[in-house]
């Protein structure tokens, strides 16, 4: 990715931030978590697809549709799985909730608990994080 793009993306994160904060009337820490765990966010640094020259509407607008796409249905059970596994991991890696919750989007590791919680909640704590932690693993080397 050249300089210009480098340079760009970050202020428009921040203005399309200001925006969704606006709308949303939300504060400007969570317009950026609202960003960041969105998957769009990467898209932004997509060379070719220049997404940083849209306005921080027509952003909203295309983050807003990603965001709606990725809404998976889960059952409580799931939903309480995936939680107690997040927390779990934060607390074994001495990092924030919000943190292990950016990692587990930034690598999809949230998609992997809710398809495979048939067969991993049945298993022990330790046993979940490793495995979480190998899925990350393996997303990092791609």
């Amino acid at each position: 990715m050249g300089v210009y793009e480098d340079n760009i993306v970050p202020v428009k994160i921040a203005s399309l931030a200001e925006y969704i904060a606006e709308r949303k009337r939300i504060s400007l820490d969570e317009a950026l978590v609202y960003i960041y765990s969105n998957p769009m966010y990467k898209e932004l640094y997509n060379e070719g697809a220049r997404w940083w020259y849209l306005s921080s509407e027509a952003l909203y607008d295309e983050f807003e549709a990603r965001r709606k796409a990725q809404i998976i249905e889960v059952s409580r059970e799931a939903f309480e799985f995936y939680v107690y596994t997040l927390e779990k991991y934060a607390i074994s890696k001495g990092i924030s909730g919000m943190q292990a919750l950016a990692l587990f989007k930034e690598y999809d590791a949230d998609e992997f608990l809710l398809k495979h919680y048939d067969l991993l909640h049945t298993q022990g704590t330790g046993y979940v994080i490793d495995e979480v932690q190998r899925y990350i693993n393996r997303r990092k080397k791609r």
